[in-house]
């Protein structure tokens, strides 16, 4: 079991040599389940004797089939399909050394990395033989499981989703495990290790954090995994000797949380803090003697799971028709639209039968109305048609169809007026647009999956929120021409779940834009950045909001920063907090970039929705969460005031035994000194341009916050 403290908690130990503030209890809740029967068994002599079973074996990748639970409460725990595929491709990676950083390996350990050349597939076929997407989803009604108590709770029924044959799939259940946490941790998932008669029985598999455990580079399944496959902690018992038992891991008596000292020596040998399973932030690699470890145990003790049929069945996802001719007589797509897609004139006689424009993409709330306009190629009398797989079920019912009809000209364009139903499912979702020609035969009206002749297919992402309604779309007669863009936006959320999106403006581009797929998760009382870049014009207003009570408004109070841009691509950073009752779940983040025609009436402040002459509005996804809660820093306990050339940091009192720490974003300390009074000046001229974390500590009460640094 992977726990990490607060951001600014785990810096804080790093920079001071404190006692670590993150640990794992896969070995412990192994131990806790083999005493409660009676057994005992050494994991250190256990790992070598598999090490050795695993020495030899030939062949390329095996394939482990892996079902997903999602046991959820509130809709920000439903995690989409897309967040599980990110996972297991990130599994993926790791596991077939195929990750990106791989190459980030110090000299000394080059030649000991080993490839497990393992592959992970979500099944494809049910332990009943039916087809399935491999992710199962369940509403339960705990607020959330305690990982020490209810470690298998969400594994039976009525409030969790029992195991499918744990001899045939890996099984991963994905819930709330942190949101209740106290004592100064945060659990991001656990496993068992296949000893005793673990394997094979009803609690056997990981179980994962919706929100700390799912975060993309978070490695938590990759960690994890290793456990279920045999690997303890390089460390073992805290011991130099057996540690883990297994030959080729650098000997270590205990986890180390950073990279920063490549010379660290720990049992008289460099620490590998490469190793995936370590603690470090920097893991790319597992050892041959552990790849060793996890052949021997997947020829042995899980050996019925490289005999699954869990993923000889279909391919799973929607299904992705053909065309013979294709687009070459004319029969092509030419514009769609529909909320933030905006894609015309994409159509030609040399274009392709498919194609996949799932990054282009809108938002839709349930309820809503909308209208979707289609634009036909070149050749009359084709039919064109749309879908959205509402219940995300990878099929077009007839149900989801949103209309269809038959062109009477070239480039015609014609609308589909429709309604989100009620209870569509929330998340990320696809439409599909078809533009085909019946031959005698072939299936009226169009069917959305049969290989017509002669046509194209299109698919577009779309995003379901909750109902009530939209925030309404700015627009801008002149938009971005004159250099009145954004150029980038950037957000530290919480657990790596951040907005990057940076050098996307330009004097041809969009008057509004539906970033949705990008998201920062938020905590209520938690304190953050959002850092605007401005485009090439200065002088324009810059304004954010994030609509804290999800009710499709900006108002006044959720403005979270406005300021005039004084030099071209400024980087303007905002400091906020979210207020404590601030709505959980999905909701949006706006940001504009604008200036006014004041002769014609338009304001000289930031507002969210008025139609300035000059400018651009994007629109992120945000998810707020509840505080964890986990005791260790109070965010609410220091306020912060922006300067021209300093940050003035404001405490509730002075404490002659207190200490101030300013870090910035790998957690290295820039700046330290006694909580002397209950304030204190950092000078923002003295820092590089980024992201900065204070830390105050006071009487053994942390206080924590947040600040950026734009470019000087």
């Amino acid at each position: 079991m992977i726990r990490h403290s607060t951001l600014l908690a785990l810096a804080f130990a790093l920079a001071t040599g404190a006692n670590a503030q993150e640990r794992c209890t896969s070995r412990s809740i192994t131990e806790r389940w083999l005493q409660a029967r009676g057994e005992h068994v050494d994991l250190a002599t256990e790992a070598a004797a598999w090490e050795q079973l695993g020495q030899e074996r030939g062949g390329g990748p095996r394939t482990i089939p892996v079902v997903v639970h999602v046991v959820w409460n509130t809709n920000a725990e439903n995690v989409s399909d897309n967040v599980i595929n990110n996972i297991i491709a990130e599994m993926n990676a790791d596991y077939q050394a195929l990750n990106s950083d791989y190459g980030n390996v110090r000299p000394g350990f080059l030649s000991s990395r080993g490839n497990p050349q393992i592959t992970f597939c979500l099944a494809t076929v049910d332990p009943n033989g039916n087809p399935t997407t491999g992710i199962t989803r369940q509403q339960t009604s705990r607020t959330w499981f305690d990982p020490d108590t209810d470690t298998d709770d969400m594994k039976f029924a009525p409030v969790g989703t029992p195991a499918w044959n744990t001899t045939q799939y890996l099984n991963i259940w994905i819930c709330d495990i942190s949101s209740g946490a106290t004592g100064g941790f945060v659990t991001l998932g656990y496993a068992y290790l296949p000893v005793g008669n673990m394997p094979g029985s009803n609690v056997d598999g990981l179980v994962l954090d919706y929100n700390y455990g799912t975060s993309p580079g978070s490695r938590t399944a990759t960690h994890e995994i290793g456990h279920y496959l045999g690997l303890d902690h390089p460390w073992g018992n805290g011991n130099c000797n057996p540690g883990d038992g297994i030959s080729d891991t650098p000997a270590t008596n205990s986890p180390t949380y950073t990279c920063s000292n490549p010379n660290l020596i720990k049992c008289g040998t460099l620490t590998q803090y490469e190793n995936f399973m370590d603690y470090s932030n920097c893991p790319v690699m597992f050892t041959n003697g552990q790849v060793n470890v996890m052949n021997g145990v997947l020829n042995g003790v899980r050996s019925s799971l490289l005999s699954s049929p869990g993923c000889n069945g279909p391919a799973t996802g929607p299904c992705i028709p053909t065309s013979a001719n294709g687009t070459a007589d004319g029969d092509f797509i030419d514009g769609v639209v529909l909320g933030s897609i905006n894609n015309t004139g994409s159509g030609s006689t040399s274009g392709p039968t498919y194609v996949n424009n799932m990054a282009i993409s809108t938002s839709l709330d349930r309820g809503g109305s909308y209208s979707l306009a289609i634009t036909s190629g070149s050749y009359a009398q084709d039919h064109y048609a749309a879908w959205i797989d509402y219940n995300g079920d990878n099929v077009f019912a007839a149900a989801e169809k949103l209309g269809e009809f038959a062109s009477s000209s070239a480039f015609n364009t014609q609308n589909f007026s429709f309604t989100v139903p009620m209870g569509a499912t929330l998340g990320t979702t696809r439409m599909r647009v078809r533009g085909v020609y019946h031959l005698e035969g072939e299936p009226t009206p169009t069917d959305p999956c049969f290989n017509y002749a002669y046509g194209e297919t299109e698919d577009y992402g779309i995003l379901i929120t909750g109902g009530g309604g939209s925030p309404c779309i700015p627009t801008s007669a002149t938009g971005t021409a004159d250099g009145d863009f954004v150029d980038g936006v950037t957000l530290d959320g919480d657990n790596g779940n951040d907005i990057m999106n940076t050098g996307t403006g330009s004097t041809s581009g969009p008057t509004y834009q539906a970033y949705m797929g990008h998201s920062a998760t938020l905590a209520r009382n938690g304190n953050y950045t959002v850092t605007v870049t401005t485009g090439e014009y200065y002088q324009d207003i810059v304004g954010a909001w994030i609509d804290f009570n999800s009710d499709n408004t900006f108002s006044a109070s959720e403005k979270v920063g406005e300021t005039i841009s004084s030099t071209a691509f400024q980087n303007i950073p905002f400091n906020f907090t979210v207020p404590g009752n601030a709505t959980l779940g999905n909701t949006v983040m706006r940001v504009r970039v604008v200036f006014p025609d004041t002769e014609a009436g338009e304001p000289e402040t930031a507002e969210p929705c008025i139609n300035y002459t000059w400018g651009e509005t994007e629109d992120y996804s945000i998810v707020i969460t509840t505080a964890t809660a986990i005791g260790e820093e109070n965010p609410g306990g220091l306020s912060l005031q922006n300067g021209p050339e300093q940050v003035l940091v404001t405490w509730h009192a002075a404490d002659q035994g207190g200490q101030v720490l300013v870090m910035d974003a790998s957690g290295r300390t820039v700046f330290a000194q006694e909580a002397g009074s209950n304030q204190l000046a950092i000078r923002t001229t003295e820092l590089a341009p980024g992201l900065y974390h204070v830390l105050v500590i006071l009487r053994g009460e942390r206080f924590s916050a947040r600040f950026a640094v734009g470019s000087h």
